[in-house]
């Protein structure tokens, strides 16, 4: 208040409520919640089983941002060493609400070495099959974005010719610029 009295201008109240309710507005507008956008989805393996000369793979698609992602194309393809297990490509348009999950379906009939691997989880021979999955998509808002991860099959107990996936390693998720 003193400095106010030598400054010779006189002390109005209303302007340091509009101050402090202007500096409140930009303390609010820093600190209010981010939308996360531009960040590729995370694709894994829901489900897979042998169905006959087939063998069924469904996969999640997870929006890891806040808003709608707009899917054009979907390519994945699921390795086992250097060997590919499962490709499951499309050209379909997929929607996948902010933070949501769209589930997407592979069938193929698997060669004799992808059966001979996956009978060896269910006779016991084997506990567990490392795999890499390589995933990308191209979006409407964001271009071409890819997911890499690896992880481990096991057998469903009790239930031959099922697998489930865990995943061990999520790499950098990555956003390629054209």
């Amino acid at each position: 208040m003193e400095f106010l009295k030598r400054s010779g201008k006189p002390f109005r109240p209303s302007h340091a409520v509009f101050a402090l309710a202007a500096l409140a507005a930009l303390l609010l507008a820093a600190c209010g919640p981010q939308v996360i956008k531009g960040r590729p989805p995370f694709i894994s393996i829901s489900d897979m089983h042998l169905e006959g000369d087939s063998l069924n793979t469904g996969f999640d698609i997870s929006n890891q941002n806040g808003i709608p992602m707009t899917v054009d194309s979907v390519d994945i393809v699921v390795k086992i060493h250097t060997t590919e297990l499962v490709r499951y490509t499309s050209q379909d348009r997929l929607e996948i609400s902010a933070n949501g999950t769209e589930e997407v379906s592979a069938r193929h009939e698997p060669d004799d070495f992808t059966r001979n691997l996956l009978n060896s989880l269910d006779d016991g021979r084997l506990n567990s099959l490392a795999f890499d999955l390589e995933g990308s998509v191209m979006t409407a808002e964001d271009g071409k974005l890819r997911s890499e991860h690896t992880g481990h099959l096991y057998p469903v107990p009790g239930k031959p010719g099922y697998y489930r996936a865990a995943v061990t390693q999520a790499r950098e998720l990555i956003r390629e610029d054209f």
